[in-house]
């Protein structure tokens, strides 16, 4: 190649605006195929920070394994605490059963509940004073109240962070496939250039662009490699180039003091394709942009502040191309926000960290609390901020506001969907395709019961309700609380499925029970959803239905709050049975007998329907593939009516 002198006219220097010439890039990588996802690679646990999930990651075994001693205190039966009071307290030997245990502690079959010390008064018979009861499963974590065996603790294409590697440890796993790095090759042009460590000579200069460029590089989770500075020469220019094309899979390229980016424009022109040359954004007007040999290349100007405005405005959104999702560079700040539902303090008498999700309902930020004890770590994984509950607060309405030091950009909150109510296992399928079609977008479900969910909707505090509310006159769903409700504005009712509610029974149903008939044998052990929630709703009416006293049903009163849990308790033999679907018991490979269908609908403002970002749920509840991939991994549900409205509010 012949040195030649180049005008701005002959090598195309233009003046795109910045977002035109990013669009425009990104279009032509495309169209190169230069834009590719790095092949996966499998990793040891311990060093995956930082990096991209290629596959989703799963749970090998609950987390907890067992059930547990969730504080330190005295083990008990809680049958002999019903009737502790002040006045009438209960005496309880320790040395016939009743033992001290600290956190962590297994509980074993028989025992329930986990006394505090501080309400404990000893006497010196052996024995300790009890003046308060104690409910059943109090202080008790039970097996997989975390995160259960096969469920998904990290979604693919996310970037691991410290408190995942502690949830994926807790959950079993050892290595996870993740996107190798790519590598970016960085070259500094320039006849008077040292590399960093040199001392300069008269009219030397040290090369400290590329270490600049190096640091950002790896801040984003790629690769860097340094290039021996190369002269401002064509031929010599010009091979460092194409070596640099050849090793790495993103080529940015420093133009040098003596012709600037011309120079790059014009080798880049010989070598492969010059996309454009030259942008609206100061002060880095002089930008290249091509390819070479199928691989991006980037031609940034000689000052700093042009190398890093040039990195943030087109190499940074390429790297996040090949890499997915990285960490904003913003302060991440604190921001007011509105509690979509109530809070109860898990602990009195200290200062209390929340975690919550957040999203965007119209111009307000909702936030919803994370259910779980401090030693659930996924609560945390999924965590938009954090706010500080002080020592004298015992209880938060919905509505309140809270100041919230946010875990992730105010600006990405605004791709968050908030579905507040009854929760269900297809949730999990929704998210994975809408991953597929609208990754920007991500589903926040919180199971707070149908009714809170639809209290959240009427107070414009979630984008969804998600309710099963059975009608007790009229046997329905759903509709007869709508007609009757005060709605603000124009809603819809879309049925999302039908499912079947029956009895989570232990492998190959040993104790042989066929219905809820069953319930009322003196030989079963039985767990209870919460008080409020719809298949406690549901169950109630039945078992009034069938006759049966729910006093003469063994454990009606022990209650926990997700069809999960229910499972759980099952599977670690603790109850013979209770209430639940059968996702819930194939998921810990127990068997299901159904015995009630119920239906489970979305409750939505009409307005989102069209709206950023419902309208990409409703899109996939509603798209052929969902329809399609739903009945195969849910065989038992009904999705017939699914996508449909079923009732709309009179405008």
């Amino acid at each position: 190649m012949a040195e030649s002198v180049m005008d701005s006219n002959e090598l195309g220097l233009q003046e795109w605006p910045a977002e035109e010439a990013l669009d425009r890039f990104l279009s032509e990588l495309e169209f190169h195929k230069a834009l590719r996802r790095p092949e996966h690679e499998t990793l040891p646990l311990d060093q995956s920070l930082k990096r991209i999930t290629s596959r989703s990651v799963a749970a090998t075994m609950d987390s907890p394994h067992y059930y547990s001693a969730a504080i330190d205190g005295l083990l008990v039966r809680s049958a002999e605490t019903f009737t502790a009071t002040r006045d009438h307290p209960v005496e309880l030997s320790i040395t016939s059963g009743n033992a001290f245990v600290e956190m962590g502690s297994p509980v074993p079959e028989g025992y329930d509940a986990v006394v505090p010390l501080a309400e404990l008064e000893a006497t010196n018979r052996g024995t300790v004073i009890l003046v308060k009861p104690s409910n059943p499963w109090r202080n008790v974590r039970p097996a997989g109240e975390d995160v259960q065996q096969n469920e998904v603790v990290i979604p693919k294409d996310h970037r691991i962070q410290p408190v995942d590697i502690g949830a994926l440890a807790a959950a079993g796993v050892e290595k996870l496939d993740v996107y190798q790095q790519p590598v970016v090759a960085i070259l500094s042009l320039g006849n008077h250039l040292v590399p960093a460590g040199t001392k300069p000579q008269v009219g030397q200069m040290i090369d400290s662009n590329s270490l600049t460029l190096s640091g950002l590089v790896q801040e984003l989770g790629a690769i860097p490699e340094l290039l021996t500075i190369a002269p401002e020469r064509l031929e010599e220019a010009g091979q460092a180039l194409k070596d640099a094309a050849q090793k790495a899979d993103l080529v940015l390229a420093v133009a040098g003091p003596s012709h600037g980016t011309a120079l790059l424009s014009r080798l880049v022109s010989d070598l492969g394709e010059r996309i454009l040359h030259g942008v609206a954004l100061n002060p880095c007007q002089s930008l290249v942009l091509g390819v070479i040999g199928s691989k991006p290349l980037i031609g940034l100007p000689f000052h700093p502040v042009g190398v890093f405005a040039g990195f943030e405005s087109f190499a940074r959104p390429v790297l996040e191309q090949m890499l997915g999702p990285s960490l904003s560079q913003e302060d991440l700040p604190r921001a007011q926000a509105t509690l979509a539902v109530p809070f109860k303090r898990n602990y009195s008498g200290s200062e209390e960290f929340v975690r919550v999700r957040m999203g965007w309902v119209d111009d307000r930020l909702v936030a919803v609390p994370e259910v779980g004890g401090a030693s659930t770590l996924m609560s945390l994984v999924r965590a938009s901020g954090l706010f500080r509950v002080n020592a004298d607060v015992e209880e938060l309405p919905a509505r309140t506001n809270v100041s919230v030091r946010m875990l992730s950009p105010q600006r990405s909150l605004h791709n968050n969907i908030l579905v507040l109510g009854t929760h269900d296992i297809c949730f999990d399928l929704l998210r994975s395709l809408m991953r597929a079609s609208f990754p920007e977008l991500t589903l926040h479900t919180a199971a707070t019961g149908g009714m809170k969910g639809l209290q959240a909707i009427k107070a414009g505090l979630c984008h969804a309700a998600a309710i099963h509310l059975f009608d007790e006159e009229t046997g329905e769903y759903n509709v007869p609380f709508l007609e009757g409700a005060a709605l603000p504005e124009p809603m819809v009712l879309m049925n999302l499925c039908s499912r079947d509610l029956g009895l989570i029974v232990a492998p190959g149903n040993p104790l042989k029970i066929q219905g809820l008939h069953d319930l009322g044998r003196a030989d079963l052990k039985f767990i209870n959803r919460q008080k409020g929630s719809g298949p406690r709703v549901l169950l109630d009416w039945h078992l009034r239905k069938l006759g049966l006293d729910p006093e003469k049903v063994g454990g009606f009163p022990r209650e926990v709050k997700t069809h999960m849990a229910v499972a759980a308790a099952v599977s670690s033999q603790a109850v013979d049975c209770g209430p639940g679907i059968s996702t819930a018991a194939r998921t810990l490979r127990l068997d299901f007998v159904p015995c009630i269908k119920e239906r489970l609908d979305l409750l939505i403002p009409k307005r989102f329907f069209a709206r950023y970002p419902v309208a990409g749920l409703v899109q996939v509840i509603r798209s052929s593939r969902f329809k399609s991939e739903a009945p195969q991994q849910l065989s038992d549900y009904d999705f017939s009516q699914t996508g449909q409205v079923l009732w709309e509010s009179p405008i």
